[in-house]
């Protein structure tokens, strides 16, 4: 397991490029919180008319859409944690989507649909000093983009459905919860596809 490790770390070019990532990491994680409690959470937002949420009557899905999220997260890493430029693509991928978001939810900022039912995660709560309601957290999905990185980087048949079916399926709960309109969930796949293919395409180029 350790030997493509240690060869693609004498590589310089990957190496640099997956510090770069990291620190990327680390400094979106450092700003997410104030982001969305500063920021985002007082700034105007617009209400969109999204027809299909009407299909469904809100409930709480929180529990299953992170059992699902947090599921195809460890599936992913660990089958995939071997192969470190599937490991640093993702992650690139991962990281730029996330910062791109944050200039999207800027930009367009919109308000929770009518009926909404807010997201709980454990694990946000204590991430995101302890205010987990983050209900602006609209264009674009970052559930969906999330687990369409783990999508675009599996290469194995049956693990890429069942996280294809996972993705559909946590898009499917968000609507019923009325976390998101339809929007944002069907621009996240396509703009995170972009982000990975161009990050394939620079690493093949680089490394």
């Amino acid at each position: 397991m350790w030997a493509l490790w240690k060869e693609a770390l004498k590589n310089k070019r990957f190496v640099i490029l997956l510090i770069i990532s990291f620190i990327g990491l680390i400094a979106f994680a450092l700003v997410l919180p104030y982001f969305f409690i500063e920021i985002l959470l007082p700034k105007p937002g617009v209400t969109l008319t999204d027809p299909i949420l009407n299909f469904f009557a809100p409930r709480d899905w929180s529990i299953e859409i992170f059992v699902l999220i947090y599921l195809c997260a460890v599936i992913s890493l660990v089958f995939n944690f071997t192969t470190p430029k599937i490991i640093l693509v993702g992650l690139q991928t991962y990281v730029v989507v996330n910062f791109m978001r944050i200039t999207s939810l800027y930009l367009f900022t919109l308000e929770a649909p009518a009926g909404t039912i807010p997201l709980s995660d454990p694990f946000l709560a204590v991430f995101a000093y302890g205010q987990p309601i983050y209900v602006k957290d609209l264009f674009f999905s970052g559930h969906i983009s999330t687990l369409c990185v783990f999508l675009f980087i599996e290469n194995r048949r049956v693990l890429k459905y069942f996280i294809l079916l996972s993705t559909i399926a946590v898009a499917v709960l968000l609507a019923w919860q009325r976390v998101h309109y339809t929007l944002d969930m069907v621009a996240a796949p396509l703009i995170t596809w972009l982000v990975y293919r161009f990050f394939n395409w620079v690493n093949s180029r680089l490394i």
